[in-house]
């Protein structure tokens, strides 16, 4: 199975490439998915391999996003941990719609399946929220 799939390595790593346009990771990705399929006993074509390098580039950002809790629009200048927002990200937050900013806060200190559950709403929309609310700070 292996020695099928490696005939065709630079393909994978090109494919990789263009899913998260870095060499090091896209690499990395080839991989892992060498591994994964390394004792798969079923026939194989290209495009299952390519939804593996897919899922596995998935895997790698909610890992990511696991290990980095970056506070998305405040700088922390003092020890005294106070945050203050510079003139941009204020004019920004005080023109954003109300619930995006106080789904942005709440998702501060909680998931955001904990968010639609005490507030008895869709999950997506929530995300969904936030998410627009997070590219308008970017």
């Amino acid at each position: 199975m292996l020695l099928e799939l490696s005939k065709k390595d630079q393909q994978w790593r090109e494919i990789a490439f263009k899913i998260c346009h870095n060499k090091m990771l896209a690499d990395d990705l080839v991989h892992d998915m060498y591994l994964k399929l390394r004792n798969c006993k079923k026939q194989i074509d290209d495009f299952y391999v390519i939804v593996v390098i897919r899922n596995l580039f998935l895997d790698h950002l909610k890992q990511e996003s696991k290990k980095v809790n970056i506070d998305l629009f405040y700088n922390l200048h003092s020890k005294n941990t106070k945050f203050e927002l510079d003139d941009r990200e204020e004019k920004i937050l005080n023109d954003m719609y109300w619930l995006a900013k106080g789904y942005l806060e709440m998702s501060q200190s909680m998931s955001l399946r904990k968010m639609a559950e005490e507030l008895n709403t869709n999950y997506m929309f929530i995300y969904r929220t936030i998410k627009k609310a997070k590219d308008k700070l970017n």
